[in-house]
């Protein structure tokens, strides 16, 4: 979720909390307040009419719809202003409302009145409609207040941000450029492009560092590595005792051993830190069949059993280089831990590859076969580092890869989408 939306939902969030609170405390407020200037207006209509009394005017004579004068024992007490809501005829309107009722008692001239006096009450469904439009049209203004502040947001505040973000997903140790952000002048923002250019200069001379290393020790061993293997082959050409045949035989595997694991290595390193160039279209297709006809003899010689479905024209974004070693190491470990006789089945379409191929079952969870130097004991020639390889091509270009063993066969399927 962007930052931008989360700032808006949290805004509105507390934004309606606050109407929420806001409408019930103005409900309460207005309630009450109406209810106290109605009985503030009731006391002063009943004092005037009081006052009309006394001046003499016939106490019968005043009475109407909204006015009552009844004339109480002289003995009972003052009665203070006294508020009840009643329901009442209302003349104007032909019909009973309730009212509010203000009562009250004079002694005037030997004689003890009490007058009450109604008037129509503001009811609450009234106040509720007009609180709740009220608000309804203080949220759309706020809405609009919204929207407009988070578009200045994201046209201004945000921009920052934004090109940092943008400069972070062009950076790439194949470029040798450490970032450099200009000043925008918000502390925060500032901030963090001043970590962000400390640590790529950080990443970049470490990048340099691994990859001298990587690179020297490659050279360092391939060099020794190339010179015994040198020595190895004319001594086999020499004349030497079965034992010593076989120790020099032992030797040259191990020395080819560790070529390529070097060799595997070097190409993990180079994929992890992405240093192939920018993936071009490649004729996968037209990859997969070279990569078939090389190891044709192979197969022959092994007297596997080649099924193939390769639709034509099946193009993929990808380094050409780094697709023949994914097919190359995909068709040798097929080839490599089948057995004789078996069988191989190739499908290749626009959307996956799949390979299967006999073999024995593996002696332990076939995830674990896309790990490095991860290999079955009765293989002790390869290096485990062949599936490897596949399984960083695979995260490089966003493919999905799955190693399952069904039905006495190794399965490798490589997702394109």
């Amino acid at each position: 979720m962007k930052l931008i939306t989360i700032i808006s939902l949290w805004f509105l969030g507390i934004t309606l909390a606050a109407l929420f609170i806001g409408t019930v405390v103005i409900y309460n407020k207005l309630g009450a307040e109406i209810d106290f200037e109605l009985g503030m207006e009731l006391d002063r209509q009943i004092e005037s009419y009081a006052n009309r009394i006394e001046k003499g005017a016939p106490a019968h004579k005043l009475a109407y719809d909204r006015l009552e004068i009844k004339q109480i024992p002289m003995e009972w007490p003052v009665e203070d202003i006294w508020l009840r809501d009643t329901l009442a005829y209302h003349d104007p309107m032909n019909r009973n409302e309730i009212q509010l009722k203000a009562s009250r008692s004079f002694k005037i001239d030997g004689k003890h009145y009490r007058i009450s006096y109604y008037n129509l009450v503001v009811e609450a469904d009234d106040i509720t409609e007009t609180i709740v439009t009220t608000m309804l049209v203080v949220f759309f203004v706020q809405l609009v207040f919204i929207g407009l502040f988070l578009w200045i947001i994201s046209k201004r505040i945000f921009r920052p941000f934004n090109d940092s973000l943008s400069s972070l997903q062009q950076f790439s140790f194949q470029k040798n450029k450490p970032l450099t952000f200009p000043k925008n002048g918000i502390f925060e923002f500032d901030r963090l492009n001043m970590f962000l250019e400390k640590m790529s200069k950080k990443l970049l001379k470490d990048y340099r560092q691994i990859k001298e290393f990587s690179e020297n020790l490659s050279h360092e061993i391939q060099t020794p590595s190339a010179v015994v293997r040198g020595k190895l082959e004319l001594l086999m050409n020499e004349a030497i005792t079965e034992p010593q045949a076989v120790l020099i035989q032992s030797a040259f595997d191990s020395n080819e051993r560790i070529r390529r694991i070097v060799k595997s290595l070097a190409i993990l390193a180079k994929l992890e830190n992405e240093e192939f160039e920018t993936p071009n279209p490649y004729d996968f297709s037209e990859g997969l069949k070279a990569i078939l006809e090389s190891l044709e003899e192979v197969i022959f010689i092994h007297a596997i059993q080649l099924e193939r479905h390769i639709q034509d024209g099946v193009i993929l974004n990808i380094h050409p280089y780094v697709a023949e070693i994914l097919l190359h190491n995909l068709i040798g470990n097929a080839i490599k831990h089948n057995q004789e006789g078996g069988e191989i089945f190739i499908n290749l379409d626009n959307h996956r590859l799949e390979i299967k191929n006999t073999g024995k079952t593996p002696s332990f969870d076939t995830a674990e076969m896309l790990e490095r130097f991860k290999k079955e004991a009765d293989y002790p020639d390869s290096v485990g580092l062949g599936l490897a390889i596949v399984s960083q091509i695979c995260k490089n270009y966003g493919f999905s890869l799955k190693y399952e063993f069904e039905e006495s066969f190794h399965v490798i399927r490589i997702h394109f989408t």
